[in-house]
């Protein structure tokens, strides 16, 4: 059973609730996850930003992650379930309260999460980001990323340097190679096939915040903290 967020904090878990942000690729929670840890001191886990430390580490298991993220797939629950749950234990030891982006995926990975609360790692809310579809591939195929600082750009709303550059650190931006509306397309198709259930599942326990993430991110980020009650 998930427990709410009360229980989490009587649990020690951390000061605030552990998170879980849903919502398709381009719903912006990477940027809104971002804003969390700098004003409550959340923990950003996202599993993109882990499989992307593996390929950029020439690892073996680098490489088939690579390998399925190119092709516009998910990768399998076995390495995603491993990788995070090495670092949740290690969050959770250290009472850091964290936010899950990208994870859980499906019912499967859901129910791991919840086998996990025998090591004292509890979901308080999970937000759920609406957007649309075109709106979706309005912002991806225009993103750029900075591969140095990580920092999120988009040509029209937020340019780079001369449409090239970080503002911070001067590195070339790139795009990134899931973000090209064919991959995009997939990964949508992908996204509403297998979250439905999921949905669906955390619904039933009265944790979902459903959140309008069609709107500027000051303003999502302030939707969040109005719903949590801070």
């Amino acid at each position: 059973m998930i427990k709410t967020c009360c229980q989490c904090e009587n649990q020690g878990n951390s000061i605030k609730p552990n998170l879980i942000f849903i919502g398709p690729p381009g719903a912006g929670k990477g940027s809104l996850s971002k804003l969390m840890v700098e004003e409550f001191g959340y923990h950003q886990l996202s599993t993109g930003d882990m499989f992307r430390q593996e390929i950029n580490n020439q690892t073996e298991l680098g490489l088939k992650i690579k390998n399925i993220l190119d092709s516009g797939k998910y990768v399998d629950d076995s390495i995603t379930n491993a990788l995070v749950k090495k670092r949740l234990i290690e969050l959770v030891k250290n009472k850091i309260p964290f936010i899950l982006d990208g994870f859980p995926r499906t019912i499967d990975q859901a129910k791991f999460l919840e086998e996990l609360e025998n090591q004292g790692i509890y979901i308080g809310k999970v937000i759920l980001l609406k957007i649309s579809n075109k709106q979706i591939i309005d912002r991806l195929s225009k993103r750029r990323i900075c591969p140095n600082c990580k920092t999120i750009y988009h040509l029209e709303v937020f340019p780079p340097l001369d449409n090239k550059f970080c503002k911070k650190c001067h590195t070339k931006v790139i795009k990134r190679v899931d973000d090209e509306e064919e991959v995009i397309l997939k990964r949508l198709e992908m996204y509403y096939a297998q979250t439905e259930c999921l949905i669906d599942f955390y619904q039933q326990k009265n944790i979902v915040l459903e959140i309008n993430s069609h709107q500027e991110l000051k303003e999502v980020f302030f939707d969040v903290k109005k719903v949590l009650g801070w």
